[in-house]
């Protein structure tokens, strides 16, 4: 912990008379996956979780951590100072924060770092119980470590039409189309602009995007930006980043669609009151994959599966290695088989350590031993700019009885949500329904599935829409062509765990008109690993059905 930082925040809170601030996990676009660097929260914490906020007190520092997290922030952070709330998996950020916030508190957010829509529903919440929010133009950790992002150097590239299947002005009228004759609409999502540009930069870590804001309107797209950029299109305009907030501020009596999960709070608060704001779809675009999307994508997860056979021969050696040796070899294999980044860190995780489920630390000195699990959650991005993401779990040696229960039964819910049919009704959570009633019957006592089933899948690793999960938001009809992550898990601290996820993309049959998964991830699972005996017969048969198609080892 750096005592200096946590006396200066003190100090910050004393001079702008405010109780307690959240410290932040993202950056001014409200980015899932934040450079450590640029983590405020982590320079804070320690902890190195993609996400996860903290309020700061004078008395206390809580982080809020949800399943995905609860052993590895416990592990990363000084109890002393920090006490880490563990949220269950149904419990929101904004719900466990408004518990611990007292009557007559005084908070301060970063206005830059804060969403629209969480800050409406905290600030609904926090006048139940008589306290108040107070907007911060600064970030005071990022003032305190002096960071700065040199967003102008950064390369950003033109991903050809071969491979989006429109050009960006063929998206642009796609959307005039379905807009009407005259529309405004903000955008701060990066992905929505790197589809629409068809532009991408790996300058980011765990990324393909490049930081920029926009406005659509039916004359053109305005691009803001320190990038340098090629040409786009026709209809595409490009200029500084620092002309955002001017133009944004000259919009005056206009129908404004705005995503409010994605606008700050501080560009919001530039909005001219006589717009009637609306809210934005844009986001739907990308979700539904064309043709020649999908194709490429089938390219690109099979060379993430032919990266992955790296680990299945180190493990099925005689040779001893250690959790960084495998992550080194699976990066240097991503890389061997055209990655041109890393769509998120590999998660390399034996033995014990496979129970934190976004374990993110390889160790050069913990070697995987005989009857270790080893979970291996990857993904790389090839030249278009495009995710992937696989998990498998292997075993070093031979397995236990209990072992082989654990992993079958997360084999057994993977199996029967994937070849489920799925009428033209169904949601994702119904996905998300079946997987977990699988698991809920089969997994050996102690072991819990801690997660959604999956999430989707495209410019970002963790892109929304569409979401598959057991909460409501998931409640939404599956769509042809979204692509989408099925990855159940079960874990139990101080024994470890097993994920198997494949990303899939939905399709109609042509023979009895059901929504059917089509997997893009095919490498097969661990022979070893099953005990046959758990499998009915329906099951049988789609496992040999899906080991007949693999890849080949």
């Amino acid at each position: 912990m750096d005592n200096n930082l946590i006396e200066y925040l003190k100090e910050f809170l004393s001079k702008n008379d405010i109780d307690g601030m959240i410290i932040n996990s993202t950056n001014e676009f409200l980015v899932e996956y934040n450079m450590l660097e640029l983590n405020s929260r982590y320079h804070l914490t320690g902890f190195s979780g993609s996400t996860g906020d903290v309020l700061f007190t004078p008395d206390k520092i809580y982080l809020f951590v949800d399943t995905r997290y609860h052993e590895q922030a416990g592990s990363q952070v000084d109890h002393d100072f920090i006490e880490v709330v563990k949220m269950p998996l149904s419990q929101s950020f904004l719900s466990a924060l408004t518990q611990i916030i007292p009557s007559y508190f005084k908070l301060g957010i970063v206005s830059k770092k804060t969403s629209k829509k969480f800050y409406d529903n905290l600030l609904n919440n926090l006048q139940q119980k008589n306290s108040t929010i107070k907007l911060l133009h600064t970030d005071p950790v990022i003032d305190y470590k002096k960071i700065t992002n040199n967003e102008s150097g950064y390369n950003v590239f033109k991903v050809n039409k071969e491979i989006t299947g429109l050009s960006a002005d063929e998206k642009y009228l796609q959307l005039k189309e379905y807009a009407g004759e005259k529309f405004c609409i903000i955008v701060t999502s990066l992905e929505d602009i790197a589809y629409f540009t068809n532009l991408r930069s790996y300058n980011f870590e765990y990324s393909s995007v490049f930081p920029a804001k926009a406005i659509i309107n039916e004359k053109e797209v305005r691009i803001y930006t320190n990038c340098t950029l090629p040409e786009i299109g026709e209809y595409y305009k490009i200029y500084d980043i620092s002309a955002f907030d001017i133009d944004l501020i000259s919009i005056e009596h206009s129908e404004v669609f705005i995503d409010d999960s994605q606008l700050s709070i501080s560009d919001y608060k530039l909005l001219n009151q006589t717009n009637i704001l609306k809210t934005s779809h844009l986001k739907l675009f990308k979700t539904v994959k064309n043709e020649t999307e999908i194709n490429h994508l089938k390219s690109c997860f099979k060379r993430s599966d032919e990266a992955l056979k790296v680990i299945y021969d180190m493990i099925n050696s005689e040779n001893i290695y250690s959790e960084y040796d495998y992550y080194e070899a699976l990066v240097n294999s991503l890389k061997a088989n055209g990655a041109m980044s890393l769509s998120f860190k590999p998660i390399v995780a034996a033995g014990t350590n496979s129970s934190i489920i976004h374990y993110s630390m390889p160790s050069k000195d913990k070697m995987v031993q005989d009857g270790d699990f080893l979970l291996i959650d990857y993904g790389g991005y090839y030249e278009g700019g495009y995710a992937t993401d696989t998990t498998r779990t292997f075993m070093k040696g031979e397995p236990s009885q209990e072992q082989k229960i654990v992993y079958t039964s997360v084999l057994k819910a993977f199996l029967n949500a994937y070849y489920n049919k799925y009428n033209k009704k169904s949601s994702y959570y119904n996905i998300d329904k079946i997987a977990r009633e699988t698991i809920e019957k089969s997994a050996p006592e102690g072991y819990n599935f801690a997660h959604s089933t999956g999430h989707g899948v495209g410019i970002s690793v963790h892109e929304n829409p569409p979401r598959v999960s057991c909460n409501d938001i998931s409640k939404t009809k599956i769509l042809e062509n979204t692509v989408f992550s099925i990855e159940p898990g079960i874990y139990k601290e101080g024994a470890g765990g097993v994920r198997l996820e494949n990303t899939v993309y939905a399709s109609v049959s042509e023979e009895d008109n059901t929504i059917v998964m089509n997997s893009l991830s095919h490498f097969p699972f661990e022979i070893k690993m099953v005990d046959l005996s758990m499998l009915n017969d329906y099951e049988k048969y789609y496992y040999m059905k899906w080991q007949a198609n693999a890849c080949i080892l």
